[in-house]
């Protein structure tokens, strides 16, 4: 039974180990440089608990980027670098919803009419290209066809994106068929872009086929058979009400308003007045019902307004107006002529003054007056649109410190698809200042930092003259605290990696020989830890509905860059970053890493962190070679801008003088890893050879990388050994065996097979080429080969480190939960065992104790009995004594303490009673009143040799043996024989 528990024991403890090595080869990743060009502003985000990704290896890497404001060329480059080899790949389009389809430009379409008439049958929908600048020429933008899909049949019209404004018109006039249904109906607007080509318009004619799936939803205009009213209605007093035209006019055309009276209207006499400006002019006044009313028109002018007097006289009785509603009748048209003079101004407004004047007021009586103000403008202007660059913003001012913004311009649409940029007299409001607010110019909307919270579709609004326009954005802001992330939060020292440098609070040593000083000037080297600071982002829904996540609830997205110079170690004692990715042990302690705010100095996140002097060992040196790279590129669905880059490192069969660049990544006991790049390189010793000579020359040294050129051309798979030592300067005695080690295959490593083991000779080893790179330049460049006479000198270095087990024992590793439970038990059954074996060993002493020793020799004699007397009553120990036995002759008790010349114990002579103590026995006499005595009696029978007629003897511990008694005579001070010989004479005379 107890064989298969020991099985299953050893199978847990198997899965376990395996377990933390397999999570220790998931945090290894090829440490490639990835970066994007012509991307403004982009993020690298993260699953969270899933870094680096589960696709990645030693030999590869995935990282995931977002793209905010894209380049609108479409065509961001992708950038791997790991010295010496480079590759870069254009980023694919972005995918649109709702079908994911890739287009290559970011592209917005806002649909201008929302319903169109026979009379006005033309759809327009504005173009333009979101995102940064784009280069100057007409040569790089592309054309936007307009699909027009009805019951009836479909029509299209394309437009060429204009450089200036990045935007273009479509114009595209609906078939009058479209209209004959007699009620409203409905066609589907959608898009497609496709290349410029020369020509008139710069845009290819285009087919009658169905765009199908391909094209770019827009929405739905509305096609109305009738042409709605066009004006608005302003009431001039209780009972006489103006309409006037809703639209723009423009120069030498004319208008007309309408006065109108409700049916509570009772005067027969009324008197308009008009007062206009130069530039527009009242032509006649005509009545509706000349039969029933009279008008007389007076012209006054003046030398800045023009005055128009219109008198009207009842002449018979009002009847209903069948064309007015019935509240409503029409009384008067007064027709208006705009002069063509308008400065060269893009829109002008032209006041109008109405004032109603009755019979029988007062001359300095208040009249009821209304202004009016009709807009003039050259152009047939249809709508007011903005153009942002973007339509969501990542608020990272609370982050930086500094404003984020999106650049707003304003545009006019007009009849024909002509663009214009308005610059003047332009109002803005945000409808919520909490979450995104606007420039005083209209010109861009911003975020300061001190927002409180993100929001979906918050919305600005936007008006010039009598045109109003909305605009619509998202606003992600981030969470607090922020997440900062260690890849070790427990810095320990690595045991035998020193580094030059005085130990952290050590002394100053004194001089001595050369190797000493260079050995005081190294100290050990502690592990060092990558940061990362993550930060969710998010935005309330409209309404106050539930928060969403920019990419999603589980994704991060990294603020390292934008954090770093306001991220700081507590105690820079204990530890230090260095450029703001990287944490540095420098003395045991306890401290956090902490990022403060730039504008409250609040503190937006936090990290605990440990730097202890435990040691670890470098277990493991784990080798990638680089002999070329590959990158590919990916669009994800979760947003517009996510891009996926996955990179791989390239191994094959060298070529000749190929040059390879190894990966190193170390694994320490502990269960981290690390990769070369975080530590400095001055710090890495490293050295490479190879099975066979001159395979190996050191390649320039660059960073941390390790480069080599492999001779290369042959057939078969080359090995390279690579090792990891201290620094030069820290090489010696023990310091020169490798820290750690490792092998890379350049090519389809052998598939081994058992062979016998044979005895291994220097003198049958091939020579290594090595090749190394250390703390110093020199060592970068050395190249030699090692004989069997450096080897067998290597072997007996080794031999003798591996007597010194101070440095070259393998550090405490930390033990799992199932190891802490195995080594519990294995404690309690040792705990077991122990108590077992002293309480045999006190058992058989305890009986050993009870057997008498002279029992064999006289069985019949009585048995001794040990009597303990406790007290300081020396007189009444006296009369128990005499009690119990007789006293001993003389000479018999004597005190061992002094010893003669020839070993023997000196027995006191006993002076008369009456005689006075010296100095010595007085001292002892205090000494034995001042704490309690035990004496200890022991009645044992005498021999029968001895006394043959005596009873027991009771005989005192004080006449026993030397041993017994020698610690007593000690324990009272009394060294000199004249004074032990008085103090046994006493003891005598008292007892």
């Amino acid at each position: 039974m107890a064989a298969p528990r020991s099985a299953r024991l050893c199978l847990l403890v198997a899965l376990a180990l395996d377990a933390a090595r397999v999570h220790g080869d998931q945090n290894v990743y090829l440490p490639v440089a990835l970066e994007l060009l012509d991307a403004p502003e982009h993020f690298r985000a993260q699953r969270v608990g899933h870094y680096p990704p589960s696709n990645s290896s030693l030999g590869s890497r995935s990282e995931t980027f977002l793209l905010l404001q894209p380049w609108p060329r479409a065509q961001p480059l992708f950038r791997a670098s790991y010295p010496p080899f480079t590759t870069q790949q254009v980023v694919p389009p972005r995918a649109t919803e709702p079908l994911h389809r890739l287009v290559p430009w970011d592209v917005r379409a806002v649909s201008v009419e929302a319903a169109v008439t026979p009379a006005e049958p033309h759809a327009r929908v504005l173009f333009h290209l979101k995102g940064q600048d784009w280069p100057p020429g007409p040569g790089s933008l592309p054309c936007a066809r307009l699909y027009a899909t009805h019951p009836v049949g479909t029509a299209h019209r394309a437009c060429r994106f204009q450089p200036a404004l990045g935007a273009c018109v479509v114009e595209l006039e609906l078939p009058a068929p479209w209209f004959s249904r007699g009620t409203p109906s409905w066609a589907t607007l959608a898009y497609m872009l496709e290349p410029a080509v020369e020509g008139p318009g710069g845009c290819a004619p285009g087919g009658d086929e169905d765009p199908g799936q391909q094209a770019l939803p827009v929405g739905s205009v509305e096609l109305r058979p009738k042409d709605p009213p066009q004006h608005q209605e302003v009431p001039l007093d209780e009972a006489v009400t103006l309409r006037v035209p809703n639209t723009p006019v423009r120069p030498g055309q004319p208008f007309t308003a309408t006065v109108l009276l409700r049916h509570n209207f009772t005067a027969s006499v009324l008197t308009l007045r008009i007062k206009v400006k130069k530039g527009l002019q009242v032509t006649t006044a005509r009545l509706v019902q000349p039969a029933l009313w009279t008008a007389k028109l007076d012209r006054i002018k003046g030398s800045k307004h023009h005055s128009t007097l219109i008198t009207c006289h009842l002449s018979g009785p009002v009847g209903p107006d069948p064309s007015s509603p019935p509240e409503l009748s029409e009384l008067l048209w007064v027709d208006f002529l705009v002069e063509n003079s308008t400065s060269g101004a893009v829109a002008v407004t032209r006041p109008v003054t109405w004032q109603l004047e009755y019979p029988g007021q007062a001359p300095d009586a208040e009249k009821d007056k209304m202004v009016w103000e009709i807009l003039v403008s050259e152009r047939d202007i249809r709508a007011l649109v903005p153009l942002a660059k973007a339509e969501e913003l990542v608020n990272t001012a609370p982050l930086t410190g500094q404003p984020g913004h999106i650049p707003v311009r304003l545009v006019t649409v007009d009849a024909g698809g002509a663009l214009a940029e308005v610059t003047e007299h332009i109002g803005c409001e945000s409808a919520n200042t909490q979450v995104l607010q606007v420039s005083e110019a209209c010109d861009a909307v911003f975020v300061a930092g001190t927002e409180s919270r993100g929001a979906k579709g918050v919305r600005v609004d936007f008006w010039w003259r009598r045109l109003r326009a909305s605009l619509r954005l998202t606003v992600w802001a981030p969470l607090l605290p922020l997440r900062i992330e260690l890849t070790d939060a427990t810095l320990e020292q690595v045991r035998g990696w020193r580094v030059p440098g005085p130990t952290d609070g050590a002394p100053e040593p004194e001089p001595a020989e050369e190797a000493e000083r260079r050995a005081r000037g190294c100290r050990l080297l502690y592990q060092r830890a990558g940061v990362r600071v993550l930060a969710p982002f998010a935005a309330h829904a409209q309404g106050g509905g539930r928060l969403a996540h920019l990419l999603g609830p589980d994704w991060l997205l990294d603020v390292t860059h934008l954090v770093a110079p306001h991220a700081r170690v507590q105690d820079p004692r204990v530890a230090s970053l260095e450029g703001g990715r990287v944490l540095v042990g420098r003395e045991p302690g306890v401290t956090a890493i902490e990022v403060r705010s730039p504008l409250s100095d609040a503190i937006l996140g936090e990290q605990a962190l440990a730097v202890t002097d435990d040691k670890v060992s470098v277990l493991e040196l784990r080798v990638q070679p680089v002999m070329g790279i590959s990158l590919v590129l990916s669009r994800g669905t979760a947003h517009p801008g996510e891009v996926t880059a996955t990179c791989w490192a390239q191994s094959a069969l060298p070529a000749l003088k190929q040059e390879v660049a190894l990966s190193l990544w170390l694994a320490f006991s502990d269960h981290t890893v690390a990769p070369a790049e975080l530590y400095d390189r001055r710090d890495l010793g490293l050295s490479v050879s190879a099975e066979e000579p001159s395979a190996v020359l050191p390649a320039a040294e660059q960073g941390a990388q390790l480069r080599v050129v492999v001779s290369g051309g042959g057939t078969e798979a080359l090995p390279l050994h690579v090792a990891l030592h201290p620094p030069e300067p820290c090489r010696r005695g023990r310091h020169r065996v490798p820290l750690a080690s490792g092998t890379a295959w350049l090519g389809l490593p052998p598939t081994p097979t058992p062979a016998p083991a044979l005895p291994s000779s220097p003198a049958q080893s091939p020579p290594a080429t090595e090749a190394s790179m250390g703390g110093e330049q020199q060592a970068a460049s050395s190249v030699g080969v090692k004989g069997k006479f450096e080897r067998a000198e290597e072997d007996r270095e080794a031999k003798e480190e591996e007597e010194e087990e101070e440095e070259m024992v393998p550090a405490p590793q930390r033990i799992t939960d199932l190891e802490l439970g195995m080594y519990a038990l294995l404690g309690i059954f040792c705990l077991a065992i122990l108590i077992f074996l002293v309480n045999g060993v006190i058992f058989v002493l305890r009986y050993q104790r009870k057997e008498p020793p002279d029992t064999a020799a006289n069985p019949a004699s009585p048995q001794p009995h040990n009597w303990v007397w406790l007290g300081t009553d020396q007189e009444e120990l006296s009369r128990q004594l005499d009690r119990g036995a007789p006293e001993l002759p003389r000479g018999e008790g004597s005190c061992p303490c002094g010893s003669g010349v020839g070993g023997e114990a000196q027995a006191p002579v006993p002076g008369p009673p009456g005689d006075t103590l010296g100095p010595s026995s007085t001292l002892a006499r205090k000494e034995m009143g001042r704490r309690k005595r035990v004496e200890f009696v022991t009645f044992a029978p005498m021999p029968p040799a001895q006394l043959p007629e005596e009873p027991a003897a009771v005989q005192s511990i004080l006449v026993a043996g030397e041993e017994d008694i020698r610690w007593v005579c000690e324990d009272m001070g009394l060294k000199d024989p004249e004074e032990l010989r008085n103090y046994m004479e006493r003891i005598r005379g008292s007892s």
